[in-house]
């Protein structure tokens, strides 16, 4: 699928979560495009034969080691990133959710990635794509909640 991934010959779906644990929010560094390099939530492309949540509950463990219970959808998004000569590069629907930690091990999915924890009011904004920050941000009180 990877390789339908870029150039795309329809939008695919995809799922990403705020995921709360004690510690605050799980996000994890970006290791392709788009926004390679950048912390984000933890999710990826929903697989042939799964539903949405179970798409989240998978990508989080594969991308972090960590356990999660689905909550509830927040919204959805569309990322479509064109290239130098306007065609699309990249195009997902992407559906965020609000999910509480099960567990807190983190193991990263490749070597290198990185994985952390993160307060709602110390989130690293500046290494974050704007929409991300903006929903993180939309729930604070939900977080909080959750984090007790």
């Amino acid at each position: 699928m990877s390789s339908e991934r870029r150039y795309p010959p329809h939008p695919l779906p995809g799922v990403g979560a705020i995921v709360v644990g004690r510690n605050g929010v799980l996000l994890s560094r970006r290791d392709k495009d788009p926004g390679k390099g950048l912390w984000s939530l933890p999710g990826g492309a929903v697989e042939l034969g799964e539903t949405l949540v179970e798409a989240v509950v998978r990508e989080v463990f594969e991308e972090t080691g960590v356990r999660c219970e689905v909550i509830r959808l927040l919204g959805t998004y569309d990322l479509i990133v064109r290239d130098e000569n306007s065609r699309i590069e990249y195009h997902y629907v992407l559906l965020h959710y609000l999910a509480r930690a099960l567990n807190y091990d983190l193991h990263q999915e490749f070597p290198g990635v990185d994985v952390a924890w993160f307060s709602p009011d110390a989130l690293p904004v500046s290494e974050m794509p704007r929409p991300i920050v903006d929903l993180i941000h939309s729930v604070r009180s939900e977080i909080l909640g959750l984090m007790n």
